[in-house]
């Protein structure tokens, strides 16, 4: 016992279990701050994405809307001049019904093209406190939940995208899609025979009513 007090400290047992102890603490806390800085990044970048491409969207469906309606033979223009196909189709799906609907929420309505056939439903759109939006929403944003289903009555697989429906509150407001909505487990497709359903959240700034649209159909 005495020989081990006039050992130098530094060679010590207790020293160097004491030293490599505090050496893997600082590691791990620079490990765990660089995770949490490079989630909150993303976080932000992804944030912005959604709410650039929901302006988009909406801007693009309204320069469609307005092209229709004051130039003649547009549809032909575009098919004709541009190749962009018809100016009716805004998502990437290609999937189209003949007219404009409006329908109330819960009934459903079918888009086809080529070998691709759906029943899309807007089953409702209600504001539910219990649900948490994204750190990014901005302060006083209610959280409106939007509960959708698509059936699969085509031949191939229709791709799933939470973008292609569109939220507007009672004064016409396009509503930012909230990014807790991937929390959600998001389908990626819907198969042949395969009903989806999905609960979407939006960022809402009053207590509505709302109205929901995918391709040129309206849910209210």
């Amino acid at each position: 016992m005495k020989e081990e007090q006039n050992k130098p400290f530094y060679r010590l047992l207790w020293f160097w279990v004491s030293m490599c102890s505090i050496f893997v603490a600082i590691i791990c806390l620079v490990i765990v701050s660089a995770v949490t800085s490079k989630n909150a990044v993303s976080s932000k970048k992804i944030a912005s994405m959604s709410k650039s491409y929901s302006e988009a969207s909406s801007f693009n469906k309204k320069f469609n809307e307005y092209m229709m309606s004051n130039v003649p033979n547009y549809d032909s223009y575009v098919d004709g001049y541009l190749g962009y196909g018809s100016s009716q189709s805004t998502i990437e799906s290609s999937t189209a019904s003949s007219t404009d609907f409006t329908e109330k929420f819960g009934s459903s309505q079918s888009f086809s093209n080529d070998d691709t056939n759906i029943e899309v439903n807007v089953l409702g759109a209600n504001i539910d406190s219990s649900v948490t939006l994204n750190s990014e929403a901005e302060s006083g944003s209610k959280p409106l939940v939007v509960t959708v289903s698509i059936k699969n009555t085509g031949k191939k697989a229709f791709s799933f995208n939470a973008h292609d429906f569109t939220a507007y509150d009672s004064e016409g407001n396009v509503l930012n899609l909230d990014l807790n909505t991937y929390e959600n487990n998001m389908p990626d497709s819907v198969n042949i025979g395969q009903v989806v359903k999905a609960k979407l959240y939006f960022d809402a700034k009053n207590d509505g009513p709302f109205s929901v649209t995918f391709e040129d159909g309206t849910w209210k």
